[in-house]
Protein backbone atom coordinates (compact mmCIF):
# COMPACT_ATOMS: atom_id res chain seq x y z
CA UNK A 1 0.00 0.00 0.00
CA UNK A 2 1.13 3.55 -0.63
CA UNK A 3 1.55 6.06 2.20
CA UNK A 4 -2.15 6.96 2.23
CA UNK A 5 -5.37 5.54 0.84
CA UNK A 6 -8.12 8.16 0.53
CA UNK A 7 -11.91 7.84 0.50
CA UNK A 8 -14.64 10.45 0.14
CA UNK A 9 -14.49 13.92 -1.30
CA UNK A 10 -12.28 16.65 0.12
CA UNK A 11 -13.90 19.90 1.15
CA UNK A 12 -13.59 22.75 -1.32
CA UNK A 13 -15.22 26.13 -2.02
CA UNK A 14 -18.30 24.54 -3.60
CA UNK A 15 -20.65 25.20 -0.62
CA UNK A 16 -19.87 28.93 -0.70
CA UNK A 17 -20.11 29.17 -4.49
CA UNK A 18 -23.40 27.24 -4.65
CA UNK A 19 -24.81 29.35 -1.81
CA UNK A 20 -23.89 32.59 -3.57
CA UNK A 21 -25.31 31.44 -6.92
CA UNK A 22 -28.62 30.34 -5.37
CA UNK A 23 -28.77 33.57 -3.36
CA UNK A 24 -28.17 35.66 -6.48
CA UNK A 25 -30.93 33.78 -8.30
CA UNK A 26 -33.34 34.30 -5.40
CA UNK A 27 -32.33 37.97 -5.19
CA UNK A 28 -32.76 38.36 -8.93
CA UNK A 29 -36.25 36.93 -8.74
CA UNK A 30 -36.98 39.34 -5.89
CA UNK A 31 -36.19 42.27 -8.17
CA UNK A 32 -39.56 41.62 -9.78
CA UNK A 33 -41.15 43.07 -6.61
CA UNK A 34 -38.59 45.66 -5.47
CA UNK A 35 -35.03 46.09 -4.19
CA UNK A 36 -35.85 45.45 -0.50
CA UNK A 37 -37.53 42.14 -1.30
CA UNK A 38 -34.60 41.24 -3.51
CA UNK A 39 -32.09 41.95 -0.76
CA UNK A 40 -34.16 40.04 1.81
CA UNK A 41 -34.44 37.00 -0.46
CA UNK A 42 -30.70 37.09 -1.15
CA UNK A 43 -29.81 37.03 2.57
CA UNK A 44 -32.48 34.46 3.48
CA UNK A 45 -31.24 32.08 0.79
CA UNK A 46 -27.62 32.64 1.77
CA UNK A 47 -28.45 31.90 5.41
CA UNK A 48 -30.45 28.78 4.54
CA UNK A 49 -27.69 27.37 2.35
CA UNK A 50 -24.69 28.14 4.56
CA UNK A 51 -26.26 27.70 7.99
CA UNK A 52 -28.86 24.98 7.39
CA UNK A 53 -28.46 22.86 4.24
CA UNK A 54 -24.69 22.41 4.03
CA UNK A 55 -24.11 21.71 7.76
CA UNK A 56 -26.81 19.02 7.68
CA UNK A 57 -25.43 17.21 4.62
CA UNK A 58 -21.71 18.00 4.98
CA UNK A 59 -20.76 14.44 6.04
CA UNK A 60 -22.44 12.99 2.96
CA UNK A 61 -21.06 15.58 0.56
CA UNK A 62 -17.52 15.91 1.94
CA UNK A 63 -16.83 12.90 4.14
CA UNK A 64 -13.15 12.62 3.30
CA UNK A 65 -11.01 10.22 5.35
CA UNK A 66 -7.73 8.45 4.78
CA UNK A 67 -5.78 5.45 5.95
CA UNK A 68 -2.21 6.35 6.80
CA UNK A 69 0.75 4.37 8.08
CA UNK A 70 0.02 5.10 11.73
CA UNK A 71 -3.75 5.55 11.81
CA UNK A 72 -6.85 7.01 10.21
CA UNK A 73 -7.47 10.74 9.68
CA UNK A 74 -10.91 12.19 9.05
CA UNK A 75 -12.56 15.60 9.07
CA UNK A 76 -13.52 16.94 12.46
CA UNK A 77 -17.29 17.45 12.21
CA UNK A 78 -18.32 16.92 15.82
CA UNK A 79 -20.23 20.15 16.28
CA UNK A 80 -22.21 22.64 14.27
CA UNK A 81 -19.36 25.16 14.61
CA UNK A 82 -16.86 22.63 13.20
CA UNK A 83 -19.08 22.20 10.15
CA UNK A 84 -19.61 25.93 9.74
CA UNK A 85 -15.86 26.50 9.93
CA UNK A 86 -15.33 23.87 7.21
CA UNK A 87 -17.86 25.57 4.96
CA UNK A 88 -16.53 29.08 5.44
CA UNK A 89 -12.80 28.25 5.56
CA UNK A 90 -12.24 25.05 3.55
CA UNK A 91 -8.46 25.54 3.40
CA UNK A 92 -8.14 25.51 7.22
CA UNK A 93 -9.79 22.19 8.00
CA UNK A 94 -9.15 20.33 11.25
CA UNK A 95 -8.57 16.60 11.12
CA UNK A 96 -9.09 14.03 13.82
CA UNK A 97 -6.68 11.14 14.08
CA UNK A 98 -7.33 7.61 15.28
CA UNK A 99 -4.34 5.43 16.05
CA UNK A 100 -4.69 1.80 15.00
CA UNK A 101 -4.16 0.81 18.62
CA UNK A 102 -7.50 2.48 19.51
CA UNK A 103 -9.50 0.35 17.06
CA UNK A 104 -11.01 -2.83 18.49
CA UNK A 105 -13.02 -3.96 15.48
CA UNK A 106 -14.57 -2.73 12.25
CA UNK A 107 -17.37 -3.63 9.87
CA UNK A 108 -18.88 -2.28 6.68
CA UNK A 109 -22.56 -1.38 6.78
CA UNK A 110 -24.55 -1.24 3.58
CA UNK A 111 -28.19 -0.28 4.09
CA UNK A 112 -29.14 -2.59 6.97
CA UNK A 113 -26.57 -5.38 6.51
CA UNK A 114 -23.17 -5.82 8.18
CA UNK A 115 -20.18 -7.06 6.21
CA UNK A 116 -16.76 -8.12 7.39
CA UNK A 117 -13.53 -8.45 5.44
CA UNK A 118 -14.36 -12.06 4.59
CA UNK A 119 -17.70 -11.37 2.87
CA UNK A 120 -17.07 -7.81 1.68
CA UNK A 121 -16.89 -8.65 -2.02
CA UNK A 122 -20.35 -10.25 -1.85
CA UNK A 123 -21.93 -6.79 -1.55
CA UNK A 124 -24.21 -5.96 -4.42
CA UNK A 125 -23.85 -2.17 -4.25
CA UNK A 126 -27.05 -0.19 -4.19
CA UNK A 127 -27.34 2.58 -6.71
CA UNK A 128 -26.48 5.80 -4.92
CA UNK A 129 -28.27 9.08 -5.56
CA UNK A 130 -26.45 12.32 -6.30
CA UNK A 131 -28.72 13.92 -3.70
CA UNK A 132 -27.24 13.44 -0.22
CA UNK A 133 -30.62 13.19 1.53
CA UNK A 134 -31.58 10.14 -0.52
CA UNK A 135 -28.31 8.19 -0.37
CA UNK A 136 -28.45 4.72 1.06
CA UNK A 137 -26.23 4.12 4.10
CA UNK A 138 -22.83 2.73 3.16
CA UNK A 139 -20.05 3.31 5.67
CA UNK A 140 -17.19 1.81 7.61
CA UNK A 141 -18.01 1.52 11.32
CA UNK A 142 -14.95 1.58 13.56
CA UNK A 143 -15.43 0.25 17.07
CA UNK A 144 -12.99 2.06 19.33
CA UNK A 145 -12.15 1.48 22.96
CA UNK A 146 -14.72 4.03 24.17
CA UNK A 147 -16.89 4.91 21.16
CA UNK A 148 -17.79 4.22 17.54
CA UNK A 149 -17.05 6.22 14.41
CA UNK A 150 -18.78 5.98 11.02
CA UNK A 151 -16.69 6.82 7.95
CA UNK A 152 -18.75 7.44 4.82
CA UNK A 153 -18.23 5.30 1.71
CA UNK A 154 -21.31 6.35 -0.29
CA UNK A 155 -19.40 9.03 -2.24
CA UNK A 156 -16.92 6.43 -3.51
CA UNK A 157 -19.74 4.03 -4.32
CA UNK A 158 -21.45 6.77 -6.34
CA UNK A 159 -18.41 8.07 -8.22
CA UNK A 160 -16.20 4.98 -8.54
CA UNK A 161 -18.59 2.06 -8.93
CA UNK A 162 -16.02 -0.22 -10.55
CA UNK A 163 -13.22 0.06 -8.02
CA UNK A 164 -14.84 1.15 -4.74
CA UNK A 165 -15.24 -2.34 -3.27
CA UNK A 166 -11.77 -3.47 -4.35
CA UNK A 167 -10.17 -0.34 -2.89
CA UNK A 168 -12.17 -0.87 0.28
CA UNK A 169 -11.11 -4.53 0.48
CA UNK A 170 -7.46 -3.49 0.13
CA UNK A 171 -7.90 -0.85 2.84
CA UNK A 172 -9.62 -3.31 5.18
CA UNK A 173 -6.87 -5.90 4.73
CA UNK A 174 -4.33 -3.24 5.67
CA UNK A 175 -6.49 -2.18 8.61
CA UNK A 176 -6.85 -5.78 9.79
CA UNK A 177 -3.06 -6.22 9.73
CA UNK A 178 -2.57 -3.05 11.74
CA UNK A 179 -5.10 -3.83 14.50
CA UNK A 180 -4.11 -7.50 14.95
Amino acid sequence: MTDTMEFGKKINHRPIIVSLILSLIAGGLGLIANFKVSLALFFIMLFLCICVYFPIYLRDLFGHWQLENHGISYYKMDSYLDKLKMILFPKNVDFQFISYSQIKNFKVIEEDKDYSLENLLTIKPAKQSIFPWSRKPFFLKLELNQSEIDLDLSYDQLHDKQNALFRLATALKFLKQKID
